[in-house]
């Protein structure tokens, strides 16, 4: 279904619709033959026909199977909150999510699983507002939503496949060629930012080292130190 909303919204453009992990890019660029290019805008876009269908069990206001898979290959959500320890699970609820009660959270997953596996999407909604401090559970927002992203985060790989997508690409960038991203949150943000950090870096020497050794070169120059952020009215049209 994306796939074809896509063809039919580019129809005339001189545009190829592929259905790709964004870390396969070196693949499809190599498949497509497409050379050095000197323009280059990319992002880890996640479509709204899967996140919107309920039944994927992305979102916890609908009761599915906990699956969160963008692609339905490999292991669920339910089977990663269903096997790993309570440490690895406050890992990937603070560092995926950000979430401050990781760890009890993390908790409460372990011990509910010992009666009964936590298969659906409300049921794991339910869980993660259990361990949160009453003040938390009535603010606006839902308690569970960063325990979701932080879950299909791993699910997807998202941030690996954001990573390798980027060195795909830069690998493949022109002379004096341009390359920017387009992030969705945070994580991606410092991701990107750390990236072209690096890229743009004279040394790589170690920090605690006083005197450059390593004679290195910056692979790229950056145009902009700041995001460039959409504005009011580019907010409303979207």
């Amino acid at each position: 279904m994306p796939v074809a909303t896509a063809a039919a919204r580019l129809k005339g453009l001189p545009a190829q619709v592929v259905q790709a992990n964004f870390r396969e890019t070196a693949r499809v660029l190599d498949e497509l033959e497409i050379p050095l290019h000197q323009r280059r805008a990319a992002g880890p876009w996640r479509s709204s026909h899967q996140l919107d269908d309920a039944e994927r069990g992305f979102s916890y206001h609908a009761d599915a199977p906990l699956d969160m898979r963008m692609s339905q290959q490999g292991p669920t959500a339910a089977d990663l909150v269903n096997t790993l320890d309570r440490e690895e699970l406050t890992r990937i609820l603070r560092d995926y999510g950000e979430e401050p009660y990781a760890w009890q959270i993390a908790g409460k997953i372990v011990k509910a699983r010992e009666e009964a596996p936590i298969l659906t999407t409300l049921q794991f909604a339910d869980l993660i507002a259990s361990a949160m401090p009453p003040a938390e559970r009535r603010k606006n927002k839902n308690p569970a939503r960063r325990s979701f992203q932080a879950v299909r985060i791993a699910v997807n790989g998202e941030l690996d496949a954001l990573n390798e997508g980027m060195e795909a690409i830069f690998s493949r960038l022109a002379p004096g060629g341009r390359f920017c991203i387009i992030t969705f949150h945070s994580l991606e943000d410092r991701l990107v930012k750390q990236k072209f950090r690096r890229w743009a870096q004279r040394c790589t020497c170690p920090p605690e080292q006083p005197i450059c050794t390593c004679g290195g070169m910056p692979k790229a120059k950056l145009i902009t130190r700041k995001p460039i952020e959409a504005d009011a009215g580019e907010l409303e049209e979207n």
